[in-house]
């Protein structure tokens, strides 16, 4: 009985030490903003996703703006 009590007790060290080690590992991945590298992160992640609006945003803009150029319509005096 004495060894049954001895590796129950180790068993739960090794246990809570493993618990403990994956919830550091997953709290490492996590985004915390409250410190420097966490808060640039967020920034950067906000500054792409803008950029790629804008630019979507422009690309739509421009193509629009192409094919109203491209459509065939009556043209003022002085237009080529």
């Amino acid at each position: 009985m004495v060894d049954q009590d001895t590796s129950d007790s180790q068993f739960a060290v090794t246990t809570a030490r493993l618990l403990r080690r994956e919830a550091l590992r997953r709290a490492t991945k996590e985004l915390n903003t409250t410190s420097g590298p966490g808060l640039e992160e967020m920034l950067a992640r906000i500054s792409i996703e803008a950029t790629e609006e804008a630019a979507h945003s422009h690309a739509t803009a421009t193509d629009k703006a192409d094919r109203a150029d491209a459509a065939p319509g009556p043209k003022l005096p002085g237009q080529a």
